[in-house]
């Protein structure tokens, strides 16, 4: 069996080591002895060994012990401190509701301004050299049965496509705008709708494409009321980052000062 001092020190390991994860970087940056709870990411193995250890500590009075005591009473400076920092950082903060207008007049443009975009379902398939011709053959095939309703296009994708994710993405290009496929993917599926959502062969880069419409959604501005409550947000960040410097870097120069006295 372990002596005593051997379960106290194993004990106060599993307390210091749990309770250096609660704390954020910023408050050990002044708080060189920063120890805190075990956060939610313990394991239950983790857990169970350090409740097994924590009762033997406490049937050997362990828990009465000072130098836990000690811990205890850091661990309680150190979360008020916390707490008092944070509140600190909220103190005078001014509405921000004028200023995130301005920012939106600003930024409307080119940062809340949303393109044209546009989903399909693509089947591709390998077209360089000889094999474009009877890759363009193959996929006409494919899209005559898809238009007499013989041929599922997911299916199709599935069965024929060559693309390497396709089990996965089955063929869902997922929304892009202007710029983000080949051109002439992008210009086929503009032309797409409901009404007309199957296209023709088309061949680039050695691939060979058949689009089918999946869904779009036009050019759009958001509005000041969407982005209203994103760009305080944004003024609030910055303006308790702007307080936190100032606060600790009050606490720094009292410090220094008080070591000259």
């Amino acid at each position: 069996m372990l002596p005593p001092i051997f379960l106290f020190l194993a004990c106060s390991l599993l307390l210091v080591l749990m309770l250096r994860k609660y704390f954020s970087a910023l408050l050990c940056a002044f708080l060189p002895f920063s120890v805190v709870l075990a956060d939610a990411a313990m394991t239950p193995e983790n857990l169970y060994i350090r409740d097994a250890l924590a009762e033997k500590g406490v049937s050997k009075g362990l828990d009465k012990s000072p130098e836990l005591e000690k811990l205890v009473v850091e661990f309680r400076k150190d979360q008020l401190a916390r707490l008092a920092l944070q509140a600190s950082l909220d103190e005078g903060m001014p509405d921000f509701n004028a200023r995130a207008e301005e920012l939106y007049q600003a930024r409307k443009d080119k940062q809340y301004h949303l393109p044209l975009r546009l989903r399909v379902r693509m089947l591709e398939m390998a077209a360089s050299g000889d094999k474009e011709a009877a890759t363009r053959k193959q996929l006409a095939d494919i899209r005559s049965q898809v238009s007499a309703g013989k041929q599922d296009f997911k299916a199709a994708v599935l069965q024929y496509s060559e693309e390497p994710e396709r089990k996965l993405s089955e063929g869902d290009s997922q929304w892009f705008s202007d710029g983000q496929k080949p051109d002439a993917i992008y210009a086929t599926a503009e032309k797409l709708s409901a009404a007309q959502p199957l296209s023709d062969v088309i061949v680039q880069g050695g691939t060979a494409y058949l689009l089918y419409f999946l869904d779009r959604k036009e050019a759009e501005t958001r509005s000041l009321e969407a982005v209203k409550p994103e760009i305080i947000a944004e003024l609030q960040q910055e303006y308790r980052q702007d307080q936190e410097k100032v606060v600790l870097d009050g606490l720094r120069e009292k410090f220094k000062q008080n070591a000259k006295m």
